[in-house]
């Protein structure tokens, strides 16, 4: 035998050869395939969770032809078997091992088609979370089921006129589409956000469905609570009445009220915008007197010490001389405020005084000199101006010129007899009358 082998060894290496790649084809078919392998088999089992559902019909249902379970969209296992049990259609599905937590026993299943053709697939609700987790093998009874509506089902629930109605919609629907299957695509198109927005105002809807269920539920509560109170309910509607009785008597107050309001709201508002300013101010400082207020406590505790210290001679010494002293700091009070008001003038006349003295003292620079350079020539002016006095004092010597017309003008001002008093000023001062002017003049 081995002789023989070795004399044949090419032709036992083909042999092998094909077995192998015989071997690796199976392996390659039967991955392809839409079948669960059990889990003993290498390579191609897998751990599954076997979970069965019953239906009240499992028309088109056929186990080993891909038909998958599906959770969400996603594919989750297969269907293994359909069985007959107490007239319902029992349907065992293998889920991978991975999904087995999140099956609850309050699990629904849908048996619907993926395509056209009757491929059928079960759609599983896994529960909720508050429910008991699904034991393996555990069965979805029927009432969590629910079967594929063929068309022909919905036809057989209507009555005959409902469906002669529908063939001849369907028919006017017919003449009205043809020739217009760009209109019918550009209506289709705009479906799209017509539909979002119905979703949108579903979920609305849905929404306020569930409010009001809750509103009713707590009105019927709200009602029980005032059925078995109904005492203090009418007690409440005679002070109610009482109350707005009291309201309609002070309808002018009200209405007054109600006319300052508007004013009361934007002072209320400037307020509160200024309350807004004050708080966005007051945030950055107050995080900045946080290390602050941290080093006051033990800087407190360190300052008792020199409290007790001092309290004696403030309460015995500071606080009588403080006593003794409040007259002549109420007198010394009023003499500042005096100061004070009269400090701000004297200020302003120092100020002037000062810039005089700085204007006299002030020296330009080259040829031209300053005010105390003229300073003694003006009091030698000064002097000789003033170079003759009487009894009364020094004279001031100057020189009047007088014209023929003022003369004259000055003789017609002292006529009147009502201005005697400067008649007699003109003769005392020897004005020069225009008799004497008035021939030198012309």
């Amino acid at each position: 035998m081995i002789k023989a082998i070795r004399d044949r060894s090419t032709d036992v290496i083909a042999i092998a050869l094909l077995i192998v790649f015989g071997l690796a084809v199976t392996l390659f078919i039967l991955s392809r395939q839409q079948q669960p392998y059990p889990s003993w088999l290498p390579v191609l089992g897998d751990d599954t969770f076997e979970v069965r559902a019953e239906f009240s019909n499992a028309q088109a249902v056929t186990p080993g032809q891909g038909q998958t379970v599906n959770i969400s969209g996603i594919k989750v296992g297969d269907i293994t078997e359909v069985s007959l049990e107490g007239g319902n259609a029992v349907v065992t599905m293998k889920v991978e091992e991975r999904y087995a937590p999140i099956l609850r026993s309050d699990a629904t299943a849908l048996l619907r088609p993926r395509t056209g053709l009757q491929d059928m697939t079960v759609e599983v609700q896994p529960g909720t979370t508050a429910a008991s987790p699904l034991e393996e093998g555990g069965t979805i009874a029927v009432a969590g089921t629910d079967n594929n509506v063929q068309p022909y089902e919905i036809l057989a629930s209507l009555d005959r006129d409902t469906r002669q109605f529908l063939v001849l919609l369907l028919e006017g629907g017919a003449r009205g589409l043809g020739e217009n299957g760009e209109e019918l695509s550009a209506v289709l198109r705009r479906i799209e956000p017509t539909a979002r927005d119905l979703a949108r105002i579903n979920r609305g809807l849905a929404k306020r469905r569930a409010n009001i269920a809750r509103a009713i539920s707590s009105f019927r509560e709200v009602s029980e609570e005032l059925g078995a109170r109904d005492t203090q309910l009418a007690e409440f509607v005679d002070s109610s009445d009482a109350a707005l009785g009291a309201f309609a008597n002070s309808e002018a107050s009200i209405r007054e009220t109600l006319r300052e309001l508007p004013s009361a709201l934007a002072a209320t508002r400037g307020a509160l915008e200024s309350g807004d300013q004050f708080a966005l101010e007051l945030g950055p400082a107050a995080r900045d007197l946080i290390p602050s207020a941290r080093s006051l406590g033990p800087a407190l505790r360190a300052s008792r010490p020199f409290f007790r210290q001092t309290t004696g001679p403030i309460r015995d010494q500071i606080r009588p001389f403080t006593r003794d002293v409040r007259p002549a700091v109420r007198d010394l009070t009023d003499a500042a405020k005096a100061l004070g008001q009269a400090t701000p003038p004297l200020s302003a006349s120092l100020g002037e005084v000062n810039r005089l003295f700085n204007a006299l003292a002030f020296n330009p620079p080259g040829a031209e000199e300053g005010y105390l350079f003229y300073l003694p020539w003006l009091n030698h002016n000064v002097s000789g101006m003033f170079a003759f006095q009487d009894a009364h004092g020094p004279l001031r010597r100057a020189i009047v010129l007088q014209s023929c017309l003022t003369a004259v003008n000055a003789e017609a001002l002292t006529a009147p007899a009502s201005q005697a008093f400067l008649r007699t000023l003109q003769q005392l001062t020897r004005v020069a009358r225009s008799a004497d002017i008035c021939p030198l003049d012309t």
